[in-house]
């Protein structure tokens, strides 16, 4: 590359155990490609298959294996009894705020004097702060449920504890070697907590509390299952691996999120447009998520949680309009921040020398440099840091990786530039002066060339199987969608077509998408590549290409066909 764009891809298609495909197809009576498509998540007998298409309540597990559950509920429950006023403290995400409503409103019908807290992301940061724990000490709460956080607040957790107030920490997220004296540490990575499914979101963990203080005190289960609904969204959007229980979840909550009996979450469906739709992941993640973000983004979260907590449609509406206009106002700033962040990368950085792209401005905002990162990642295929650098000279910044680079060790060998870092191993966050933004990319970019290859820096489109064009048929659409829902761990599956012909000349339409109409083994097919405008030269004269694509549904004057969703090309 002369200058610095976006790479071109490499295509692989995924290895299975063949004897598995063959086994599956026969005990299925499926196509080859759904069998092995099957075999590659990880399921190789016919008990799992059905599990895998048919997620029930079921299937859930024993609550009471998490570590502390007992000793949590017990504590809850005297709450209740004596009347004990419990605060439940969240985070401003999207799984933070739909973890806070989820307790707030399920302890408030069990009768509990309950409120909430959450930090701010402008001034606050992250987590549980000493001022949220002296400001909950002044309303004479005794006892405090954290949600989607605490799982590393040593400090605040101790100050809890001098000021009387006991603590239940629910988290999902790594603890570090000192963990918080809490009164009861649920959280499925701990050591010695033998839960079984640690990819749990942190809403997903505080529905577990839910599940297992409705079992201690003989209620109805439907009381903690009726806000499957919030699970769903904060699961989805939280985009952790939507295997196991995640499983479970999305299925069951995305069934009663499109009939949902909640005012706020049927407000924001209306205002985005959704009523009487289907609601999966896609929806969730572009759609109904981006909205309970953009307050926390920008400022205030507790209009989110407001929203899910309200039982006034009328409330319901202004709350979901207000989201809705936070988000428009998000995206505006992404859109600029991400433009200039673009022309920034393209006109400073070499392809050849910059493994890693390290950028910062004074008006970005910083609840969308994360965003913004996560964009430059996607176009570039290197890990991205942005900041947003302030008045007082102090750089706050957001970053995100790529497949084979661990970011927070990456950032652990340039500790002695920044002021402050966290994160994991795709994402962190830190803070820098900004005098040391120029000494910090140099190193940054020196350490990352060490810890991949060049080639690491070309992206991959893994196919999942490779088929004919005779292959794909309605049937084998419909299979392909009682896999939903997709997501991490469960991607819509990947399809590999090779030696296709063009059956017309492709055609740019939109902002820079490619329109083809493709055929192979007599059967003709139409095809988008969205953002793919760029290739329509390179491949115009092909004589033949290999497509890697997912398989859509087009309507088209009332008709429905099958259309491919380009992911990569190979000429």
């Amino acid at each position: 590359m002369s200058c610095f764009s976006s790479p071109r891809e490499r295509i692989s298609i995924r290895e299975v155990d063949r004897s598995v495909v063959e086994r599956l197809k026969n005990e299925l009576n499926v196509p080859a490609g759904i069998a092995t498509i099957l075999t590659a998540r990880k399921l190789s007998t016919f008990e799992e298959c059905k599990a895998f298409f048919r997620p029930e309540s079921s299937q859930f597990h024993d609550p009471f294996l998490f570590r502390d559950m007992e000793c949590a509920v017990k504590r809850i429950q005297s709450a209740l009894r004596q009347k004990e006023k419990i605060a439940i403290y969240g985070d401003y995400d999207v799984d933070g705020v739909t973890s806070t409503a989820l307790m707030v409103r399920f302890l408030r019908l069990l009768g509990a004097d309950c409120t909430y807290v959450l930090p701010n992301r402008l001034v606050d940061g992250y987590g549980i702060t000493e001022s949220g724990i002296r400001q909950i000490a002044t309303g004479g709460i005794t006892l405090l449920i954290s949600v989607d956080c605490g799982i590393t607040a040593v400090n605040e957790v101790a100050l809890a504890n001098c000021l009387g107030i006991d603590v239940i920490v629910t988290d999902h997220h790594e603890p570090k070697e000192m963990l918080p004296e809490a009164l009861a540490l649920i959280d499925p990575k701990v050591h010695n907590c033998l839960y079984p499914d640690k990819n749990l979101a942190g809403v997903g963990v505080a529905l577990k509390l839910c599940q297992a203080i409705t079992r201690y005190m003989n209620v109805d289960n439907e009381l903690w299952m009726q806000f499957l609904d919030f699970v769903a969204l904060g699961t989805a959007a939280d985009i952790v691996p939507l295997i196991g229980e995640n499983r479970v979840i999305a299925r069951l909550g995305f069934d009663r999120l499109k009939n949902t009996s909640h005012p706020g979450l049927k407000a924001l469906i209306e205002q985005q447009g959704l009523s009487g739709k289907k609601i999966s992941t896609s929806e969730v993640v572009f759609q109904l998520a981006p909205c309970i973000n953009a307050v926390g983004r920008l400022g205030d979260p507790c209009r989110g949680v407001d929203l899910l907590l309200t039982n006034d449609p009328a409330e319901a509406d202004v709350n979901a309009r207000l989201l809705r206009e936070a988000n428009l106002e998000r995206r505006a700033l992404d859109s600029s921040v991400a433009e200039e962040a673009y022309n920034w990368v393209t006109n400073n950085c070499k392809p050849d020398e910059d493994f890693a792209l390290v950028l910062g401005k004074e008006h970005w905002h910083v609840g969308v440099i994360g965003i913004v990162a996560s964009k430059l990642v996607e176009k570039f295929n290197r890990p991205a840091i942005l900041f947003s650098i302030g008045a007082d000279g102090l750089a706050r910044g957001s970053g995100r990786s790529i497949p084979g680079l661990h970011l927070l060790n990456a950032l652990n060998a340039c500790s002695d530039v920044l002021e402050g870092f966290g994160g994991h191993a795709a994402a962190a966050g830190m803070t820098i002066r900004s005098e040391n933004i120029p000494v910090f990319r140099k190193k940054f970019n020196e350490i990352v060339s060490t810890m991949i290859a060049p080639d690491d820096l070309v992206p991959v489109v893994v196919a999942d199987t490779e088929v004919t064009m005779n292959e794909i048929s309605p049937k084998f659409f419909r299979i392909i969608n009682e896999m939903a829902p997709f997501g991490p761990g469960n991607m819509r599956p990947v399809l590999f077509c090779r030696n296709l012909k063009h059956r017309y000349p492709p055609r740019l339409v939109g902002q820079n998408h490619l329109k083809l109409s493709v055929t192979g083994q007599g059967v003709v097919m139409d095809a988008i590549g969205f953002n793919l405008g760029d290739r329509h030269n390179e491949i115009l004269n092909a004589a033949s290409l290999g497509l890697a694509f997912t398989l859509d549904e087009n309507e088209w004057n009332g008709k429905c066909s099958l259309q491919m969703k380009v992911k990569g090309i190979s000429l």
